[in-house]
């Protein structure tokens, strides 16, 4: 009687190798997934929060200080730092008349003269009464993605257009 033949271990040589290559090449592409998903969403949070900033710096600075303006929504630089696809020509700051949604025609001198065109009716196409400020033409570009690797170009992702519309306060007026 003979003993059943046992499968050979000599043709199992390598097998833990192919498979922990397989598994080991998803993982990987899925760590790299999380992080490129992770800094998108810190781009498109980052977008809001510039925005809001910007309303905010708009609403106590005179209209000739737009570049002060960019530059303290972009806390304090040129462009958002470890988000290098938002920069200063990115943030759009437009002055409301009290409508909310035209632009003012003119632009009043100063603050005060401002003040002074809200209260007189023959001038309120110069009124700024509202602030826009937009954030917008972002195109997110992962940061791990090899130019040529797969294809020409890094991949690029419109990113939606982040807006914040408050009530233009002193537009810095002093007394």
């Amino acid at each position: 009687m003979r003993t059943p033949a046992r499968p050979s271990l000599k043709r199992q040589t390598g097998a833990a190798i192919v498979e922990f290559a397989i598994i080991g090449a998803l993982l990987l592409a899925f760590i790299y997934a999380i992080f490129e998903f992770g800094r998108m969403m810190f781009v498109y949070n980052s977008m809001q929060e510039i925005s809001r900033r910007g309303a905010r710096e708009a609403t106590v600075r005179w209209v000739s200080d737009s570049a002060t303006i960019k530059s303290l929504a972009l806390f304090g630089a040129s462009t958002l730092p470890g988000g290098p696809e938002i920069t200063n020509a990115n943030i759009f700051i437009r002055y409301l008349r009290s409508n909310g949604v035209d632009t003012v025609s003119a632009v009043p001198l100063d603050a005060g003269d401002n003040l002074a065109a809200c209260n007189d009716i023959t001038r309120a196409t110069e009124c700024i009464v509202y602030v826009e400020v937009s954030v917008k033409n972002v195109e997110y570009r992962p940061l791990i993605f090899k130019a040529g690797a797969v294809t020409a170009s890094r991949p690029l992702n419109a990113m939606p257009e982040a807006t914040t519309v408050v009530y233009a306060e002193s537009l810095g007026f002093t007394n």
